[in-house]
Order: structure tokens, then sequence, then C-alpha cells
């Protein structure tokens, strides 16, 4: 006994040591002031200062008064705002090991998004999912998807040429849709009667409005609202996500079960799917199904919309008709390289800057997504002398990233030059912010890109878009709206859609395309 006692001792300070020092850390962490931020109300915080539409220009503004980094309350949440790029990159990338987490959005499960593995917890299942579409979607297998992508590319110009200028922005959805969908599932879609175009369409419509912190806020604080009869006001919010969990389950299955039935009748049918399975099934690791529709759904949706692809060739339309100067520049690049015979491909970009410049400036002055998703710290952490607290969300304003006037001067203005050297080359600058941070930033950037770069430049060499014109024949200013919600993109706009080839020509380069 004496013995025991005696070797009890030392470990007894020991761990009064560690513990003494651990809880003089712990205080004098929080002796350290939170970021700055608005005044807050009693149980509310700050949350009727929040425009529930656009957080991100109510943010920007708390920026200009607070500075790059803002803390406030939602509801007894903790909420860290990070206004600049500096910032984010020190905690979200440098940091990302406790800060890759993500927060419990309960709309996320109410309307059936739970497919999409960029909500998940960190953890290992997140681990899994991102270790397939890291295999699937990583840069080196972009090449790989390029024949799809122009395929996707070339019918839309050609459908744009059979179809009034009203289902422009239908077609383009139907462009991002279909290069993704062929390249996930195998499944091909060549109208916008398909199906499955529907499903997508619908489950964009009904589950983005409702995958947002505000929305999540007001069931985390009534969540009684969940159980109440849905004819009782107060309750659209249920409703709405019953809506969106109907189309959301049929955006997983109906492809998933289209690949399967293709694998039982054809066991060299290719797609990503597909390979994953086989692959999976090589190494001798049996993969959930469950685990394989959040890989496929999650890549379909980032490639049709998350990671905004419509979104962005959208918004070049708005931009190309705001500035006939870009686009006429645009297209004379198009023009000295590619000539009046042929259709732009892959192999043309690195003579192209211009329209990859042209690109990068979208995607700046209109970020798909202003706020992303928000991470999750999961440690105390101190940063320039502010305490963050375990548990804060930590929200990335992308949309003041792309308003810094110290990089982006005069950044309401849509300048793609801002992208090109003094050579007219393009610079360092490739808006990686808009992509997400750390171990969250979005794997199917690179393939994303890749659909938008083909997509982008075969609609400026084959078509021109201008104004449409008033009962007087005046050009009628175009002024687009934007949704809200999850994602950022323009309403459609009056415009008038103007070919650069007869419809015969235009078949025929395409068929040159596809035969060489």
């Amino acid at each position: 006994m004496p013995l025991l006692f005696v070797s009890i001792i030392p470990l007894g300070l020991i761990i009064w040591t560690i513990s003494t020092c651990a809880a003089a850390k712990l205080r004098n962490k929080r002796s350290l002031p939170l970021p700055p931020g608005p005044d807050q109300l009693p149980f509310l915080g700050a949350a009727l200062q929040v425009d529930a539409n656009t957080p991100w220009l109510t943010y920007a503004e708390w920026a200009a008064n607070y500075g790059d980094i803002v803390s406030c309350r939602f509801f007894g949440t903790q909420v860290v705002i990070l206004n600049s790029e500096k910032v984010a990159n020190d905690l979200l990338e440098r940091c990302s090991r406790i800060y890759s987490d993500r927060a419990e959005v309960s709309t996320v499960a109410m309307t059936g998004w739970d497919f999409d593995f960029g909500f998940d917890r960190y953890g290992n299942e997140w681990r899994l999912h991102r270790r397939l579409f890291q295999q699937a979607f990583r840069e080196q297998k972009v090449a790989d998807y390029r024949s799809t992508q122009r395929a996707a590319a070339h019918r839309l110009v050609i459908n744009i040429d059979r179809n009034p200028a009203e289902n422009l922005w239908d077609l383009i959805l139907l462009c991002a849709s279909s290069s993704i969908l062929s390249t996930v599932y195998g499944y091909e879609v060549d109208s916008i009667d398909d199906p499955l175009f529907t499903i997508n369409d619908k489950t964009l419509q009904t589950g983005f409005p409702l995958l947002n912190g505000e929305s999540s806020i007001i069931i985390d604080t009534f969540p009684f609202i969940k159980y109440l009869p849905t004819w009782l006001p107060g309750t659209s919010i249920v409703r709405d996500a019953q809506i969106a969990k109907h189309w959301a389950q049929l955006f997983v299955n109906f492809p998933y079960n289209f690949t399967m039935e293709k694998m039982k009748s054809n066991t060299e049918f290719s797609c990503a799917l597909s390979e994953t399975i086989r692959n999976s099934e090589e190494n001798g690791q049996a993969i959930p199904v469950y685990n394989l529709k959040k890989f496929a759904a999650t890549a379909f949706i980032g490639g049709a919309e998350t990671a905004g692809t419509s979104s962005v060739l959208q918004t070049l339309i708005v931009a190309l008709l705001q500035n006939p100067a870009v686009q006429k520049r645009a297209h004379a690049e198009l023009w000295a390289v590619v000539g009046n015979n042929r259709l732009p491909t892959f192999e043309d970009r690195p003579s192209l800057p211009y329209i990859d410049a042209l690109i990068r400036e979208v995607t700046r002055w209109n970020p798909a997504a202003p706020l992303g998703l928000p991470h999750v710290s999961t440690e105390d952490d101190i940063y320039e002398g502010y305490f963050i607290p375990q548990g804060s969300i930590m929200v990335a304003n992308t949309w003041a990233m792309s308003r810094n006037p110290s990089r982006y001067p005069d950044p309401e203005t849509f300048r793609p030059e801002r992208f090109l050297t003094k050579d007219g080359e393009l610079n360092n600058d490739d808006v990686r912010f808009t992509f997400g941070w750390g171990r969250r930033i979005c794997p199917g950037r690179y393939s994303a890109f890749a659909a938008i770069w083909i997509a982008a430049a075969s609609l400026i060499a084959t078509y021109a878009f201008e104004r449409a014109k008033d009962e007087h024949g005046i050009e009628i200013e175009p002024t687009p709206q934007w949704t809200t919600g999850l994602a950022r993109k323009p309403k459609p706009v009056p415009l008038r859609v103007i070919p650069r080839f007869d419809q015969s020509k235009l078949e025929q380069m395409v068929k040159d395309v596809n035969d060489n």
C-alpha cells in the first residue's frame, strides 16, 4: 500500500497541474472579447436586423462598421461572420481541423435534402462520401468528361435554335442537368419535356428557398410547429417542406434506379456511379445503397446547380445584355481563334483567355452561393485577440469578398479584364473563394468550371444576345431580379436571341465536331 500510495502522488500532481492549466486557459479565453458586432436583443439577438432574403448584404454593411470578423447571436446561437478572404483563409483553411463541421439545419431533413452530403456533419460518413467524390471528380479525371460536357453544350445551341427566346433559362438548366446526368448516371436528357428534367427543376424550386439558416431557426426555436396540422396559420414552412421532400425523393431514386436497371442489362454500362460500384466490388468494399445514392445525388445537384453551373450561365446572359462591348470582345476573340466554320473545343481554351476571364468575372459579380454553407467550430479558439466559442456558426460572406474594393476596384462594374495581365494572359486570381474553404471546398469545381467554359464559348460563338424592344422599338434595359435562398440566380429577363449561323450550318458544325 505505501508503494502504491507513493506512486499515486506524482500521478495526482500531474493530473492536477494539467487540469489547473486547462481551467486557467479556458478562463483566459473566455475573458477575451467576442468579435465585435451589432447590438443584441434578449433571446432574439440580432435576428430582426438581418434581411432574411439577402443576409449577405446585411453582413457586408456590418463589416463596414465592425471589421472583417463580426459576431452576433440568433436566438441564442453564436454566429461569426467572415467578411474577407484573409480571415476566412486563416480560420477555415489553415485551421480546417476545427472548422470543418456543419451545423444541424432542421429544414435539411424536413425537405429530404439530407441526400446532399455537403450538409453532413464532419465524421466518418462524410469522409466516405468525400472519398468517393474525389475519386470520380478529381482534377485528373475532368478530361474524361469532356465529350459529355461538349455534347450538352451542343444540344444547348441546337435547342436554342428550335425554341423561342422565352425558353432560354430552361434550356440552360437542361444543359447543366443533362451534362452531369450523363456523367453520373449515364442518363441522356434531350428535351425539357423529359420527366427527370421536371424532377430536377421542381427539386430546386421547392428545396432551395428552405435550405438556409433563417428558415431553420424558425423550426429550431419553435420545434412544435412540425407537429401541428398543416392547415393552421403559421405552418406554411411545414407544408412547403413536405412538397420539397416529395421531389427530393424522386430526385434521388429515379436516376439511381435507371442506372441499376442499365447495369443489369449491360454489364459494361459506364458512368461515374457504375464505375464507383465496380471499383468498390473489385476492392472487396461493398458500399451500402444509401451511401451510393448520396454520392450520386450530391454529384447531380452539385453539377446542375449548387456549384452554380446554370446560375453562372444565366448570369452570363444578363451580363452580356448589360455590357454589349464585353459580348463584342468575347465574340471577336472566338472569331480570331476559331473562325466561322467550326465550333470551339477544349483544345482552343489556352488561346481564349478572355472567355475564361469573362467566366471568372461572372462568378465574382454574382456568386451563386453568396454565403456558401456555414461551418461550425468544434473547439474553442482565439483569433487576433477575439474568443470564438466551440459550436459557433462560421459564415464566410463570399458576397463581401467579391465586393472587396482593394482587390476589385469599382466592384459593381462588370469588367472581365480584371482577370487578365497587361499582356492579355490570365492572372492568378481564379475566384477560388466562390467554391468554399478548407476540407469543405467544392470537390466538383474542376468539372463544373469545364462544363461552364464549353457551354459559354459555344453560346457566344453561335448567338448574339440583344435587349428586347418595346412596342415603340426602344430597347428595354435589362434589370434582373434574383432568386433567394441557398443559391442566388437571375430570373428570366426579356431578350432577343440572334443566330450567327443558319440552322443547317449550325447542325453541320456540331456534326463535324462529333465526327472528329
